[in-house]
C-alpha cells in the first residue's frame, strides 16, 4: 500500500482509474464512469484505454502508467488474460487497490483456477490489493463514490443511510440497494467482494466497524474465508455495537455444490458454519428479506435470549398466520395474563384474549391500541411485541401506526407486520426506527433471530491435561487412521475415563491375560486400517471365559482376513463388558471452512441420520457442554425425563469439555476423533468410553 491507507483508496478515493473504459452504449465498461458522475463523485476519473484518446469526452490514457497523476484506486474491465499484466503496471503507478470486475478466475475452474493465482502474485509482488475479481464494485454514499457499473445506479439519487454491505454475489449489490430503497432504508457502504482473492470479507468489515457511519453490517455469503480474521472482527463489532447480520448460502447439498462452482470456493458443515456465526454473537437469517428488516430490532439494543411474543392484531387471519409462524420457529405466543386482561377491560379497554390478542372492530382505534401495547411493552410475560394491522395500514395509515411511532426506545424488540401492500404505512415505522415486516415468515424469522441472539462465546479456562504428553502423542500418531489403543491413550491423556482393557499382540498373548481384564469381556481387532471393526466383523461382545475367548480371536481373525485381506492387524484389545444408561456419540472434528468443532449426540449412526445432534466450536467450556446435553432429544431420558433415572450429566459435560481440549494443541495433527459409544451411567458414577477413533493429518 501507499500512503493512501486501504480505507480511503476504497471509499473515498481523490481519483479513479477506470481501465478498459469506453463509451459503448450499454457496454459493461461504459457504465461506470457514467454512475460515477451521476451520483456525485468529486475526485478526478481517468478513463484507460490502449487505443482510445477520449471517453465521453474526457482524455484516455494507454495505460495506467501514463497518467501523470497519483492514482487511488483502479476499476478493471478488461479481458482475463490481460488482468495480471495491468496489475504489475498498477505497482508500477503506485496504485494502491484494484477492484477487478473482470470473471472467469477460479470460478471457473481449471485455467481459471491457475490465472487467479497468477493475479494474487502479481498483485503481492506489486504491492497492490485486490477486490475480487468476478466482483460488482464498491459503492459508497457519503461522500459518493459509485465505482461499479450495476445498473441499479440509474436510480436518480441513493439513500444515504447506516447500513454497511458485504456481498460475494455481485449482482445483489444491486439488489440490496433496489429493495432497500424501496423500504426507505440507505447504506453506508457496500462491496461486492467477488472471489476473495486478497482483500477479504473479515478486512473489509474491520473498516465498516471502524466506520462511524455504519452501524449495522450486513452480510451475503457464499462460503467463509479465514476464519480466525472473521471471528476477530464479528468481536469488535460486538463490542462496538454493530450487529453482524448474516444470509449464508450452503443450508443444501445444492447450494453447496453451487458454491463451489460460483466462486471455486468449499461450503464447510451447515452445522458448523451455524455454531460459529453463534460463538463470535453473529445473527444468521433464514430469508433474505431479513436482511433488510431485522436491523431496526437490533439497533440499539443487546442481546436479551427470550421464547415468548406477544401479538395484538386487527385482523384475525393476519395475526394467526404470524402465531403459527412464531411457533414454527419455536416462539410462544402469549396473552395478557388473566387478572390483568381483566384489569383491562374494567378500564374499558378492548380486546378478545388469547394467544392472539385481537382488538375486534370496536377496538381498533389509536387511543384502545396504544393502551395495549404499552401494557404488553410493560408484560414480564413476554420478551417482544408484534402489532399485526390489516386494511387500515394501507387506507388510513396516520391511524394505522399512529400508536407505533413513540415506541422505537422501547427496551423489548417491537415490531409490525402490515398485510396488506401498505408503502406509506411501511416508511413511517422505517423513519420512526420501528422494523415493519411483509409478510410473517419474515416476521417471524426476524423474531427468531434477535430473541436468540447471544454475545461472543468467552474462551473458557486452560484444561488440566499434561500439556507436554499430549503433544507427544500426538507426534507419535501415525498418519491417518489410529487403532484403537492409541485412540485410548489419547482420550485418557484428556481426562476422558477409558473402559479397563489389556492389549494383546496375538491370541496366546490375549489368553495369558484374559483373567486380569475379566469377565464377561469384549474382545476387538487392533487394526490401523480398520476405522468401523464391527462391519469387519473385527468385534465378539460378552465372552464369559478362555474357552469362549479363544473361540471369539479365531473368529475375529479369520473374518478381518477375509473383509480386508491387506489389513495391517496389531493384535486384539481385551475389554471388560460395561453397562450404562444411555450411548453417547462425542466427536471432534476440524470443519474445513471454521476449523474445531466439537460434536455431540445419542450413540450410533442414527443421530446423525436424524441430525440429533449438538456441535459447537470448539473448545467449551462446562456450561456450553451443559447446554449441548440439553440440545440432544435422545438424551432426555437420561436428563430425568418422566421420572427416568438421570445419568451423570456432569461427568459427561466434562468428558465433551475434554474432547473438545484437542482445539487447544496447536498445530495438532488430529482432524478427527471420536467415542463412539461413551456410557452415561448413572447420576454420581460417571461415564466410561468404550471405543474411540482418531484420524491423524500427515
Amino acid at each position: 500500500m501507499s500512503e493512501t491507507n486501504l480505507a480511503d483508496a476504497l471509499f473515498t478515493p481523490r481519483s479513479i482509474a477506470l481501465i478498459g473504459a469506453s463509451d459503448k452504449p450499454g457496454a459493461n465498461n461504459s457504465r461506470t464512469q457514467v454512475y460515477l458522475e451521476k451520483h456525485g463523485y468529486q475526485g478526478t476519473v481517468y478513463p484507460v484505454h490502449p487505443t482510445r484518446e477520449t471517453v465521453y469526452g474526457v482524455k484516455c490514457y494507454p495505460s495506467v502508467t501514463d497518467i501523470p497523476d497519483q492514482v487511488d484506486h483502479a476499476f478493471i474491465t478488461t479481458p482475463p488474460k490481460t488482468v495480471p499484466k495491468i496489475i504489475r503496471e498498477c505497482g508500477d503507478a503506485n496504485v494502491p487497490v484494484a477492484t477487478v470486475f473482470t470473471s472467469d478466475f477460479a470460478e471457473a475452474g481449471g485455467d481459471g483456477v491457475r490465472l487467479q493465482e497468477e493475479l494474487i502474485e502479481a498483485a503481492k509482488t506489486a504491492g497492490v490489493r485486490l477486490i475480487g475479481p468476478n466482483c460488482m464494485g464498491v459503492y459508497n454514499t457519503d461522500p459518493p463514490a459509485t465505482i461499479a457499473p450495476n445498473t441499479v445506479l440509474q436510480l436518480p439519487t441513493l439513500n444515504k443511510g447506516n447500513l454497511g454491505v458485504i456481498s460475494h454475489s455481485g449482482s445483489l449489490t444491486g439488489t440490496f440497494i433496489s429493495r432497500g430503497q424501496a423500504r426507505g432504508l440507505g447504506f453506508s457502504k457496500i462491496v461486492s467482494i467477488g472471489n476473495e482473492s486478497d482483500v477479504s470479507v473479515a478486512e473489509v468489515g474491520e473498516i465498516l466497524v471502524d466506520d462511524p457511519k455504519t452501524e449495522a453490517i450486513l452480510l451475503f455469503l457464499e462460503t467463509i474465508r479465514s476464519a480466525d480474521a472473521f471471528a476477530a472482527m464479528a468481536r469488535r463489532a460486538y463490542d462496538a455495537g454493530k450487529p453482524i447480520i448474516v444470509y449464508k448460502l450452503g443450508r443444501s447439498e445444492a447450494a453447496q455444490q453451487f458454491t463451489a462452482s460460483h466462486t471455486g470456493a468449499i461450503a464447510g458443515t451447515d452445522a458448523a458454519v451455524d455454531a460459529f456465526f453463534r460463538h463470535h454473537g453473529i445473527i444468521r437469517v433464514d430469508l433474505f428479506e431479513t436482511l433488510f428488516e431485522l436491523p431496526l430490532l437490533l439497533l440499539g439494543r443487546k442481546p436479551k435470549p427470550g421464547k415468548t411474543v406477544s401479538v395484538l392484531s386487527t385482523t384475525g387471519g393476519g395475526g394467526g398466520m404470524v402465531v403459527d409462524s412464531l411457533g414454527r420457529q419455536g416462539i410462544d405466543a402469549v396473552g395478557i395474563p388473566d387478572a390483568k386482561a381483566r384489569a383491562l377491560l374494567d378500564q374499558g379497554a378492548v380486546f378478545s384474549n388469547g394467544p392472539l390478542i385481537d382488538l375486534t372492530f370496536n377496538g381498533t382505534n389509536p387511543k384502545n391500541t396504544s393502551l395495549l401495547l404499552n401494557e404488553l411493552l410493560a408484560m414480564p410475560e413476554n420478551d417482544g411485541v408484534i402489532m399485526v394491522v390489516g386494511s387500515s395500514a394501507q387506507f388510513n395509515p396516520e391511524n394505522a401506526v399512529k400508536p407505533f411511532l413513540d415506541l422505537a426506545d422501547s427496551e423489548k424488540p417491537i415490531g409490525a407486520f402490515l398485510v396488506p401492500t401498505a408503502e406509506k404505512s411501511n416508511q413511517m415505522l422505517t423513519n420512526a426506527g420501528i422494523a415493519a415486516f411483509r409478510t410473517p415468515e419474515g416476521c417471524a424469522d426476524a423474531f427468531r433471530c434477535c430473541l436468540s441472539w447471544q454475545p461472543p462465546i468467552p474462551v473458557p479456562e486452560a484444561p488440566s491435561f499434561d500439556d507436554d504428553r499430549m503433544a507427544a502423542l500426538v507426534d507419535d500418531l501415525p498418519a491417518g487412521t489410529a487403532d484403537e489403543e492409541r485412540a485410548r491413550t489419547v482420550f485418557g491423556t484428556l481426562g476422558v475415563p477409558q473402559v479397563a482393557a489389556a492389549t494383546a499382540r496375538n491370541a496366546d498373548a490375549g489368553l495369558a491375560i484374559a483373567e486380569s481384564v475379566g469377565f464377561p469381556m469384549v474382545a476387538k481387532i487392533l487394526s490401523p486400517d480398520i476405522a468401523h471393526k464391527t462391519e469387519a466383523g473385527g468385534v465378539e461382545l460378552n465372552i464369559t471365559d478362555t474357552d469362549a475367548l479363544a473361540n471369539a480371536l479365531a473368529i475375529i481373525q479369520e473374518r478381518v482376513a477375509s473383509h480386508n485381506p491387506s489389513a495391517e492387524l496389531n493384535g486384539f484389545l481385551l475389554q471388560r463388558m460395561e453397562r450404562g444408561l444411555a450411548e453417547v456419540l462425542l466427536g471432534y472434528r476440524v470443519d474445513s471452512l471454521v476449523g474445531p468443532t466439537v460434536v455431540l449426540g445419542a450413540g450410533g449412526v442414527l443421530s446423525e441420520i436424524y441430525g440429533d445432534i449438538a456441535i459447537r466450536i470448539a473448545p467449551v467450556s462446562v456450561e456450553t457442554a451443559r447446554e449441548m446435553i440439553e440440545e440432544v432429544d435422545g438424551l432426555a431420558p437420561i436428563r430425568g425425563y418422566r421420572g427416568m433415572p438421570k445419568g451423570d450429566l456432569d461427568a459427561l459435560a466434562d468428558a465433551i469439555v475434554a474432547v473438545s481440549n484437542l482445539a487447544r494443541l496447536n498445530g495438532a495433527r488430529i482432524t478427527e476423533a471420536e467415542i463412539n459409544p461413551l456410557l452415561v451411567k448413572p447420576e454420581g458414577n460417571g461415564v466410561v468410553a468404550v471405543d474411540g477413533l482418531i484420524v491423524a493429518k500427515a
